[in-house]
């Protein structure tokens, strides 16, 4: 009887995934013709912006399907999923409001989003303070470490989201990782989350993956970081059998590209706010030429990272000794890219 109520409750986790996946795909159909029609959420191909690389008006409001998937989680019972909704909508405001009238400066983006993760984090006491065996930090700050943390996974899947299906497919990797942590310390409220968020992924990626028909978006791209953040402050915060480590080791890439970016930026003296070409992905781009190529070359590059941190969520040493190895690695690639 026992295994009968498992495989109910399975079930209905995966039958919540695929109302998911269809949640965000038909949503993010309906934004696509209600954009060409009305003209809305449009990015124009007369952009000036260097990250831009589409050809044709693309709809910039993928996030709203996904958004709207994760609706589900008030289906859910515990967790603090009322904390979680309410922190996510801010999130969402504020990269969405971007997104319809390019109107918020930086200073007011980062204010919502400071006041969504707050709620979020002491809500749900998604406080990070045991960072075994480096360090464990003061409960005060631990508060601030973690607000300073999710923002910045926020602001960072915005980062590379350059190409078709680049940060849409990082971020499946990374919610197929956190489901895995989850199913293996029994966090059934975690689990729930992360295949919410799988499912709403690939829902978004069957219309942006190869032809780009429809990008994330800045209320996309915050949402997604700030789900994936929240779910690994929880994740690894919980239990021993789950190292600290485990959420920088999934989300390595996305994390070290900003710290990377901030770093060269300011040897060469300009804003670390300022966007160039010269992110990784971008380097990529130039050598192949391709924008859903680029996507899969980063995709494959990041994947046996996603999945050694698996494999070994419960090893501090080894998750730091990958983190380490992946900038060495990335170090290495960026700069014989760019003397090339």
């Amino acid at each position: 009887m026992e295994d009968s109520h498992i495989f109910e409750q399975m079930f209905g986790i995966a039958g919540t995934a695929v109302i998911a996946f269809f949640v965000s795909l038909i949503v993010s159909y309906v934004v696509l013709v209600l954009s060409r029609k009305f003209h809305i959420f449009i990015d124009e191909t007369t952009s000036t912006k260097p990250q831009k690389f589409h050809s044709y008006p693309t709809p910039r409001a993928g996030g709203v399907g996904i958004f709207l998937s994760f609706g589900l989680v008030g289906l859910s019972e515990g967790g603090g999923a009322m904390y979680f909704l309410l922190g996510l909508a801010i999130i969402f405001l504020s990269g969405f409001l971007e997104d319809f009238s390019a109107s918020l400066s930086p200073k007011t983006r980062l204010l919502m989003q400071l006041l969504g993760t707050c709620v979020s984090v002491l809500g749900m006491g998604a406080v990070i303070t045991d960072l075994s065996p480096i360090v464990i930090l003061p409960y005060a700050l631990g508060v601030a470490f973690s607000l300073f943390g999710i923002i910045g996974v926020c602001n960072a899947i915005n980062i590379i989201d350059g190409f078709n299906g680049l940060a849409g497919g990082i971020c499946a990797m990374a919610f197929g990782a956190i489901g895995l942590g989850a199913y293996h310390i029994g966090d059934g409220f975690v689990l729930f989350v992360a295949l919410i968020g799988l499912g709403a992924t690939l829902g978004f990626l069957c219309i942006n993956f190869p032809k780009g028909k429809i990008f994330l978006g800045d209320g996309g791209a915050y949402v997604l970081g700030f789900v994936l953040a929240i779910l690994l402050a929880v994740l690894t915060q919980k239990t021993s059998e789950l190292s600290a480590w485990f959420g920088l080791a999934v989300m390595i890439y996305p994390v070290w590209e900003v710290v990377f970016s901030i770093f060269r930026k300011k040897l060469k003296k300009y804003s670390p706010m300022q966007p160039d070409k010269e992110h990784f992905h971008q380097l990529i781009y130039q050598k192949v030429h391709s924008n859903p190529l680029t996507a899969l070359i980063m995709w494959l590059f990041n994947l046996p990272f996603m999945v050694l941190a698996v494999i070994f969520m419960h090893k501090d040493w080894v998750l730091i000794g990958l983190c380490v190895l992946f900038i060495l690695l990335y170090s290495l690639i960026y700069y014989q890219l760019k003397r090339n």
